[in-house]
């Protein structure tokens, strides 16, 4: 707890501590692999490092991808190398606070997104992968204002996310009593339970896919 105090102290707002996360993944109840973030911080900005690896279906994917915040946690750079059977594919997001330069996944040609009416932040979420929704809890937690405008790297999209406030969404077995939830109904439908204290997630889920990453204990 007392160097996310101080990442809190020196920069503005509260992040996870400085460490390296690891989280167990399973697909329809069978483990598939393992997905593991390192937080960095340089003073005046954070930075979300993921390596992850599954083997699905007997497909070998892979991926790699660090996510750049700003000192308000507004993110400022993205950059992912995906690895799959039939591709590898590299995507990067330069954003700014009003808006975001892609190179996707399907172009080379840079797209501009721009924010969405009635949000005043991006987030950079790449279904699948954990950087951008290991930094969500700090982000929403910081900015408390409403929906945000997500960044889909691979398509070079961007959707309103508003998390449910009025969750009713029963807590998983295994889950903290203490932890609070990100309910996400749309673009996607999603639950992250997270440790209100560190705000490091303790678990992500993906009903429609029944996926779920769960974070390993020491």
């Amino acid at each position: 707890m007392l160097p996310a105090i101080l990442l809190a102290v020196t920069s503005g707002a509260l992040f996870p501590a400085v460490a390296t996360y690891r989280y167990d993944a399973s697909l329809n109840g069978r483990p598939i692999g393992v997905w593991s973030v390192s937080v960095k911080n340089s003073g005046d900005a954070f930075e979300v490092d993921e390596t992850s690896s599954a083997t699905i279906a007997g497909m070998q994917l892979a991926a790699t991808a660090a996510l750049v915040l700003g000192p308000d946690l507004a993110p400022t750079r993205y950059a992912g190398s995906y690895q799959t059977p039939g591709a590898s594919p590299n995507v990067s997001v330069t954003l700014t606070p009003s808006s975001a330069t892609i190179i996707g996944a399907l172009s080379n040609q840079p797209q501009q997104r721009s924010l969405l009416p009635n949000t005043h932040h991006f987030v950079v979420i790449e279904p699948g992968l954990l950087a951008g929704l290991f930094a969500l809890p700090a982000q929403l937690a910081s900015w408390k204002d409403g929906p945000v405008t997500w960044i889909t790297p691979t398509t070079g999209s961007a959707q309103s996310l508003e998390p449910n406030a009025a969750t009713s969404l029963a807590r998983p077995a295994g889950v903290p009593a203490q932890d609070a939830i990100v309910d996400i109904e749309q673009p996607l439908t999603l639950a992250l339970w997270y440790d209100p204290a560190t705000l490091v997630p303790d678990r992500v889920s993906v009903p429609s896919q029944n996926a779920v990453l769960v974070r390993e204990r020491p």
